[in-house]
């Protein structure tokens, strides 16, 4: 009897952690619609609470995939559903972060700090999606994928393209800046001859991707919070750029291609 009351104890934690996170998905898009994009262009002055931005950059984007395997390798008491499969899932979660937390932060030509604050909210969000996705895959994985093999190599697929291509478009901002003899300037290539913010479309695609072929609900609250992240986001950075560049394109959107 112990042992059923410490399994359902853990499955309703994990729960109210995931509609926690589904739920507050819409009050942090309300929220970035009224302050706007806290990075880059759009940073703010944080004053005293300023932090060295790559720093801060880093230690955030580590924190998701440390509890990740935290969550995922902790034994649990409702079992185990770790397999080859999961493995496979689990690595492309820590890819992802490799380059997230570390070679990008290292390679971009410089940060503007960034607020503590800002910092510390984006450790709290990681906490929490590294741990339900990772606990998700190591105990509630239900399938072992050769009912669904074209789920999940389409899924991946798609990750890898979505990777793909937000690491081409943080290459050409990242050469802009480097080549810029001041300032910010209007980007161009690849998918910026249609949208302003394709970086941040490719990393949505990137994760929807990552849920189509997980099929796991932790794994699509992630996209729902992307996608109510970005997307307010998205729209501050396009609004700055037409304010800032007279000759900004117009027929350009700020995130998906021909609708927002």
């Amino acid at each position: 009897m112990d042992l059923l009351n410490t399994i359902a104890c853990e499955k309703d934690a994990f729960d109210i952690v995931l509609w926690s996170f589904i739920t507050i998905s819409p009050i942090i898009a309300g929220a970035l619609f009224v302050v706007g994009s806290p990075y880059g262009s759009q940073t703010g002055y944080a004053g005293r609470l300023a932090v060295n931005g790559r720093a801060a950059w880093i230690v955030m984007e580590l924190v998701s995939p440390a509890t990740f395997l935290l969550s995922y390798l902790r034994p649990s008491s409702i079992g185990s559903t770790r397999s080859h499969l999961t493995d496979l899932f689990a690595l492309l979660w820590i890819i992802h972060y490799a380059n997230r937390a570390l070679i990008y932060p290292l390679r971009q030509p410089s940060r503007k700090p960034m607020h503590a604050g800002i910092m510390l909210s984006a450790c709290l969000f990681n906490v929490i999606n590294g741990y339900i996705n990772g606990r998700w895959l190591s105990t509630l994985y239900s399938g072992d994928g050769l009912d669904s093999p074209l789920r999940i190599l389409g899924g991946i697929g798609t990750f890898a393209a979505g990777m793909f291509g937000n690491i081409y478009h943080d290459n050409l901002l990242m050469s802009l800046r480097r080549h810029a003899t001041s300032g910010y300037s209007i980007p161009t290539g690849g998918l910026f001859s249609v949208i302003s913010c394709p970086h941040f479309f490719c990393e949505l695609v990137e994760w929807t991707g990552y849920a189509v072929a997980t099929g796991s609900p932790a794994a699509w609250a992630f996209v729902l919070n992307v996608a109510c992240n970005l997307i307010p986001r998205a729209v501050f950075i396009h609004r700055w750029y037409r304010q800032t560049f007279a000759g900004y394109p117009k027929d350009r959107r700020a995130m998906v291609p021909f609708f927002i």
